[in-house]
C-alpha cells in the first residue's frame, strides 16, 4: 500500500514496486499526467495519441482516465505490458474491496474501468485493436516486449504523450537499451512530451540523442526526482553544467556506429 491509500504491485523475483511509496495515485497524476501536459491538451480539445510502456498495474492510466473524461478533448491510448501476469495482478487489485474507502477519490472507480479496458482488449480477437471504454477514451492492448511493438508500428505513426514505465535501468536495462529508446524517441511527435521517473544520465542522454529537450521533473510528492522530454515544448530546466555533460554524452552516441548495440 502506497501513502495516498493506494496499492501497488512488486516485481516477483528482484522486488522493485511499480510505483513510489508516498503515492501511486500522486505520481502518476503528477508525474505523467501533468507532464505530458494532458489537462491543457484535453481541455481544449484535442485528439491526444498516448503511449505507455508498462501498462501495469493501472495508475497511470486510470489518471489519465480520471482527467479525459470531463474534458472535451479525445484521448487514445496504446498501452504495452510484455508480463500477462502483471495485469491478472492489477486486475485482482482493482476490484478487491479493502482499500477502496481510503483512497483518493476517483481513482478506484477510474482503475476498474481501465482494467475492464484491459480485460476487453485481451480478448483473442480484440489484442492490438481499439477498444472503446467511453465516447472520447479508447485503448488497445499488446502483450510483447515494448521494442518489438514499437518497431512493428506502422512507419508515420507518432505519438503526442509517451509514459516510459517500465522497472528501472539498473534491474531491468533491456527495457532501457539506446536501440530502443533511439527507436521510441522517434514516435514522439512535434509537441509531444514523454515522461518518466528515473534520472538515469544514459537514459537523459538517449533521449537527447532522440532529438527531444529534457529537463527534470515538476514538483512533486512522493518518489523525488524523474524526467520530463518535450519535442518542442518548455520543460524544467536542468542545471546547465549537467545539460552540458549529457549532451556531449548524447553526441557521442549520435556518432557511434554500435547506437542499437548494449544496454546504458
Amino acid at each position: 500500500m502506497t501513502a495516498d491509500g493506494c496499492p501497488t504491485l512488486c516485481h516477483p523475483e528482484h522486488g522493485q514496486s511499480c510505483h513510489d511509496s508516498g503515492g501511486a495515485w500522486a505520481e502518476a497524476q503528477q508525474l505523467h499526467v501533468s507532464g505530458c501536459d494532458l489537462p491543457h491538451r484535453l481541455l481544449r480539445g484535442d485528439h491526444v495519441r498516448l503511449l505507455e510502456v508498462g501498462a501495469a498495474p493501472g495508475w497511470n492510466l486510470a489518471a489519465a482516465y480520471f482527467m479525459a473524461r470531463g474534458l472535451p478533448g479525445q484521448l487514445h491510448v496504446t498501452a504495452l505490458e510484455r508480463a500477462p501476469e502483471a495485469l491478472d495482478a492489477g486486475l485482482e487489485m482493482a476490484t478487491a474491496s479493502e482499500w477502496r474507502a481510503a483512497a483518493p477519490f476517483g481513482a478506484p472507480d477510474c482503475l476498474e474501468a481501465i482494467h475492464g479496458g484491459l480485460r476487453a482488449a485481451r480478448a483473442s480477437d480484440h489484442l492490438g485493436q481499439w477498444v472503446e471504454i467511453t465516447p472520447n477514451f479508447r485503448l488497445r492492448l499488446f502483450i510483447a516486449e515494448a521494442s518489438e511493438v514499437v518497431a512493428a508500428l506502422d512507419v508515420d505513426e507518432q505519438f503526442d504523450a509517451v509514459f516510459l514505465d517500465a522497472f528501472s535501468p539498473s534491474v531491468d536495462p533491456a527495457s532501457w537499451s539506446p536501440a530502443f529508446l533511439r527507436d521510441l524517441t522517434a514516435r514522439v511527435a512535434p509537441e509531444g512530451r514523454l515522461t518518466t521517473f528515473t534520472v538515469s544520465q544514459g537514459v537523459r542522454s538517449a533521449l537527447l540523442a532522440g532529438g527531444l529537450e529534457v529537463g527534470c521533473a515538476g514538483a512533486r510528492s512522493g518518489r523525488s526526482g524523474g524526467t520530463w522530454a518535450s519535442r518542442g515544448g518548455w520543460v524544467p530546466p536542468l542545471n546547465k553544467r549537467l545539460h552540458a555533460k549529457l549532451k556531449r554524452r548524447s553526441e557521442r552516441q549520435q556518432a557511434s556506429r554500435g547506437l542499437g548495440e548494449g544496454c546504458l
